[in-house]
């Protein structure tokens, strides 16, 4: 019973740190500034509809795939040159490479790059089919790190739950977060475990679910010798595990109690957020450093 408690603090403990990026709202969404970078080389300038800005996907029920909910899995892109053009182009996802769009009011860009996503089963084997999304890029490297969050906020009327939020933190509860791990001229990236489908039996098989942490790492980076001896070693180590968020936790409390300080309600809960997002984006970064240190 006490392996079981431990077992599931960790899957709490993750689902709290873990956070990435990616935020939609019901109703209708303007038009936002985009390049859309086409399969065939040439690049559209204009303005997309149905876009998410980047900070968190939101849904209704528990058992939704987040995937869908953030229209990652969407076939097409509304676009037109011109903000003000009546018309609206229909340009289908097949057709495209990458999406790079500007928030408006930070003058920030953001990409999502097309990937056919591909899980590791049971047998510790990568499916030979996948599921093409369009990704969020979190972080550029010799291995692009890709991923968003996903919340469950409360609604701006009532008490009621729903998709439609402003995604602020102090109304937000951190749900799962999905990871994925690609080169950038790859066509496809790993996902190494779906949040969406983990399921109370796992929680008594854990260490199952870490294998596919290293498998992961191995699969993409199955290029350098190096760098799977560094895989290796942190398997040895059990790299992935509470204990490692814990310590990570605790090196970087101080600095977030200081900077917390004096601050309440949503100017808190953003400072809290932040320091989740950077110890769960810290963990996945570190097996990326040993792959940029390791390998040309």
């Amino acid at each position: 019973m006490k392996k079981f408690v431990a077992l599931l603090l960790l899957i709490t403990s993750a689902s709290s740190y873990f956070a990435q990026s990616l935020q939609f709202y019901t109703g209708k969404r303007d038009f936002l500034p985009i390049e859309i970078l086409m399969e065939d080389g040439t690049t559209k300038t204009g303005f997309a509809q149905d876009f998410m800005l980047p900070d968190v996907a939101t849904f209704s029920f528990l058992t939704k795939s987040s995937e869908k909910s953030a229209n990652l899995n969407r076939k097409e892109v509304k676009f037109k040159s011109l903000k003000s053009d009546a018309t609206v182009q229909l340009i289908s996802v097949s057709d495209i490479k990458s999406l790079i769009y500007t928030n408006e009011d930070t003058q920030e860009k953001f990409q999502l790059d097309k990937r056919i996503v591909k899980e590791i089963d049971n047998n510790m084997e990568l499916e030979p089919e996948g599921r093409v999304l369009m990704l969020p890029l979190m972080e550029k490297g010799k291995i692009n790190l890709y991923g968003y969050r996903s919340m469950f906020c409360k609604a701006d009327f009532g008490n009621n739950f729903a998709a439609g939020s402003n995604a602020n933190n102090d109304d937000c509860q951190l749900q799962h977060v999905m990871i994925y791990l690609s080169k950038p001229d790859d066509k496809f990236a790993v996902a190494p475990v779906d949040y969406n489908k983990i399921t109370p039996l796992d929680l008594f098989n854990m260490k199952s679910l870490y294998k596919k942490f290293y498998k992961a790492y191995e699969i993409v980076g199955a290029d350098c010798p190096e760098f799977l001896t560094k895989v290796d070693e942190a398997r040895k180590n059990e790299y992935f595990s509470n204990k490692t968020f814990k310590e990570n936790k605790k090196a970087n409390e101080a600095a977030r109690k200081e900077e917390i300080a004096g601050k309440k309600g949503a100017a808190a809960a953003k400072i809290n957020m932040k320091y989740k997002t950077d110890l769960y984006i810290n963990m996945y970064k570190k097996l990326l450093r040993d792959y940029d240190s390791s390998c040309q």
